[in-house]
């Protein structure tokens, strides 16, 4: 009989004494694997969602002030940069001020923005589920703006007031009505504190209104104030800004600063990490303290060995191949049941709107890479914690083995 197959034998039967060190291992591997598996689809939907994402492919294009030789950023302008290689697309922003007034007596200046699909902001509050398009006459403000409440004020029409030109430096007042139709979370200030986001009729006649211009052609003369030039790829990013920047344009990359990963799911990573050096001491010193007590309550097995003919290295090998199997099996059990525990833990967070899109796959595993590896790991470092107590078994004299017979 083989050495491997004296000691698959072994551990058949001796498989009662073998329970205590299989379930620590198991157990442990199966925290980790359930933990690393979670935070490893999370990182990897984040990954894909982040580079990819429009707001990652965005080139910001601000008007040529300064620069006499460069077209200013009007409809033809946009028409231009949309036709530039591995360009996805052009979206255009004008702003220009207006006032709120609530019956309250309170007002605030915002600025109607146009909207932009690369940079939708964080609706908190709607009165329909599909905001965008907006219609003409609807506006989305902040839910905060200057001390001023407008989250009560969703659903109603409001009194604004715009500015029409009189003459150089000089305008007049226009009151009108909107519909305030959603508030969004005032920290998303990526076209400015204030931005009230409209329909593009709506703001490009008040941009017009104020300048003195007719709105027909506002757009041929004067323009958008940004232009947001959307990269098919996010490799194709830098190609699209410099080819953007040598017709005289200043353009930078968009990359929203946003902590993509929820900190509970950082947190599911350093305590996944923590569990897999854990896992490594307690497999070592279970090994340690299993292969030990085996070897004494084994000393006259291991005396009949070596009298029949055993050399010391394979009774070593027969001993240490029994706690790898010991830790093979004890990994494998926890693959199983950290898959188990990774899906209750992903079934929980999908109950939550913050963490449901990072938590992907019903059975949330790391990579067959990382599944391998562990697994290897945990056969060498149980082989490893058996080694010194079994090399001490392996060699004893047969005399000293078997005194006790």
């Amino acid at each position: 009989m083989s050495v491997f197959a004296q000691a698959l034998a072994n551990v058949r039967a001796l498989r009662r004494r073998l329970y205590g060190l299989v379930a620590l291992v198991a157990v442990a591997g199966a925290v980790c694997l359930g933990a690393l598996g979670i935070a490893d689809r999370a990182q990897s939907a984040t990954d894909s969602g982040v580079k990819e994402s429009a707001a990652n492919r965005s080139i910001t294009v601000d008007r040529p002030d300064g620069r006499p030789g460069t077209a200013e950023l009007t409809d033809r302008t946009e028409a231009r940069l949309g036709h530039l290689p591995n360009v996805a697309a052009v979206q255009h922003r004008a702003q220009v001020s207006f006032s709120v007034q609530t019956e309250a007596g309170d007002s605030a200046l915002l600025y109607a923005t146009t909207h932009r699909s690369a940079l939708t902001p964080p609706v908190t509050k709607s009165v329909r589920a599909r905001l965008f398009p907006l219609r003409p006459g609807e506006i989305v403000a902040p839910a905060t703006s200057q001390g001023v409440d407008l989250r009560r004020l969703v659903g109603r029409e409001i009194d604004v007031e715009t500015i029409r030109f009189v003459r150089p430096g000089e305008g007049t007042g226009v009151s009108g009505r909107a519909r305030l139709v959603a508030v969004y979370d005032p920290s998303w200030q990526l076209d400015g504190p204030d931005a009230a986001y409209a329909a593009d009729s709506t703001v490009i006649e008040w941009a017009a209104q104020r300048a003195g211009q007719p709105e027909d052609s506002y757009l041929g003369t004067t323009g958008y104030d940004q232009l947001t030039v959307v990269a098919r790829t996010a490799a194709d990013v830098p190609g699209v800004m410099k080819a953007v920047q040598q017709l005289g344009y200043p353009a930078v990359t968009l990359r929203q600063q946003l902590d993509a990963l929820p900190s509970v799911l950082e947190l599911i990573r350093v305590v996944g990490q923590a569990l897999l050096a854990v896992l490594g001491v307690l497999a070592f010193v279970g090994a340690v303290t299993v292969t030990g007590a085996l070897s004494r309550q084994r000393a006259q097995e291991v005396g009949i060995l070596k009298a029949v003919g055993f050399r010391t290295r394979a009774v070593l090998t027969m001993l240490v191949t029994e706690m790898a199997l010991a830790g093979a099996v004890a990994a494998l059990i926890g693959i199983v049941l950290g898959a188990v525990l990774g899906g209750v833990g992903a079934a929980l967070m999908r109950g939550s709107t913050d963490l449901a899109p990072y938590v992907k796959g019903w059975v949330p595993l790391p990579s067959a890479a990382t599944l391998v590896l562990m697994l290897g790991l945990t056969v060498l470092v149980v082989a490893a914690g058996a080694l010194l107590p079994a090399r001490r078994a392996a060699a004893m004299s047969p005399t000293d083995a078997m005194k006790d017979w």
